[in-house]
């Protein structure tokens, strides 16, 4: 009885709030969370927003009037709902790069952006608080220039193509003799355009994730040999680096059902990433497993690390952590983000740990068919 006055004392106090009534954003009061989730207070930004008048909600499932669907149009459980996470008592950031939705009355839906808080009571959370909001235009905004990157980056191939093709031709001097000082500066160019190359490669990598264009061809894939193939492409930063590399791969990795593009981009930002900030005489160990039918794949290293501070934003686009600003001032911070982004699409998980100044080990894992 104790837990169900303390919860009606708040929506009373909430009720004789005429400022919560005007407030600009979707709010919603939920209690009863034991039976589902009851409805006990919503204001008129909720109506304008639902389509829901106020007496036609009170004391009904919140599943009921406002249904969650996720970005693939899948209806959310009460149970996998963020307030119910709330309410068991973890702490949850919403990510408003994929924006989940809540139908309305007549069964149109829109994109939403909420914060959650519990109602606490002698210490007890009985209900929660949730403000919400329609993102519809920076969804479209996002969206926009999502597509006009794309297109950038798909004009920028061909001519970064052609400049590659020439001055590799010209390195060749099979079309004439150079001295050591024109071959230096063909070698800039060549490393600067092969640097762009790998930037339109990224920007082109972003858009069709975040489009949703990334189509999935599952062939027989040798991840071993995608791995000894990235490190091959990094001999010369390694050897520069006087790196030692350690490959502890299962003695019988068999070959897996799997798109080798996915799998090439999580192992290239994997490698690339431990090699960029692991100083000189560092060393760096690839782990490459398979459990029954999941994959497991980790990569410690002995870099700088990642700061404490940085660590819930590691996998946010453009995000770049102060020491690895320091390190490698070029980054654009798209490298972690996108690695995580496959990693979902291929139904997997990553994590890690790490100490700041002593290196960093990322854990991955992901299910896999056997061939």
């Amino acid at each position: 009885m104790k837990k169900q006055a303390g919860a009606e004392e708040i929506v009373n106090k909430i009720r004789d709030n005429a400022v919560l009534r005007s407030i600009g954003e979707g709010l919603i009061v939920i209690i009863d969370v034991d039976k589902g989730g009851k409805i006990a207070y919503v204001n008129k930004t909720f109506e304008d927003l639902t389509g829901w008048k106020e007496r036609e909600v009170l004391n009904r499932s919140v599943v009921d009037i406002l249904p969650r669907e996720d970005k693939e149009g899948n209806i959310v459980s009460f149970g996998d709902r963020i307030v119910t996470q709330v309410l068991s008592g973890k702490k949850v950031v919403s990510d408003l790069t994929s924006p989940f939705f809540y139908l309305r009355k007549n069964k149109s839906k829109f994109p939403v952006a909420s914060v959650i808080t519990p109602i606490i009571v002698d210490k007890k959370i009985v209900g929660a608080v949730e403000t919400f909001r329609d993102i519809s235009k920076e969804c479209e905004s996002d969206k926009a220039k999502t597509e006009f990157a794309s297109l950038v980056s798909h004009q920028l191939r061909t001519p970064f193509a052609t400049i590659n093709w020439y001055v590799e031709l010209l390195l060749t001097q099979e079309i004439g003799t150079l001295n050591t000082k024109q071959i230096k500066y063909l070698q800039e160019v060549y490393k600067a355009s092969k640097r762009m190359v790998a930037l339109v490669n990224v920007l082109l990598s972003v858009s069709r994730i975040e489009m949703g264009k990334s189509d999935i061809e599952e062939i027989p894939t040798d991840i071993i040999a995608l791995a000894d193939t990235i490190f091959e492409e990094e001999k010369l930063e390694i050897k520069k680096k006087h790196l030692e590399i350690k490959r502890m791969y299962d003695a019988h990795v068999p070959r897996i059902l799997a798109d080798p593009k996915q799998v090439m981009i999580v192992l290239q930002n994997l490698i690339n990433n431990a090699v960029k900030y692991t100083p000189n005489k560092g060393t760096l160990t690839l782990t490459i497993k398979i459990d029954t039918d999941v994959m497991n794949i980790s990569m410690t290293d002995t870099g700088i690390g990642i700061p404490k501070k940085a660590r819930s934003k590691i996998f946010t686009r453009f995000f770049r952590a102060d020491n690895a600003k320091e390190q490698e001032p070029e980054g654009i911070g798209l490298g972690l983000y996108i690695m995580k982004a496959v990693i979902d699409l291929m139904g997997g998980t990553i994590k890690f740990t790490s100490k700041e100044g002593s290196g960093t080990t990322f854990y991955i894992a992901f299910p896999v068919k056997k061939v």
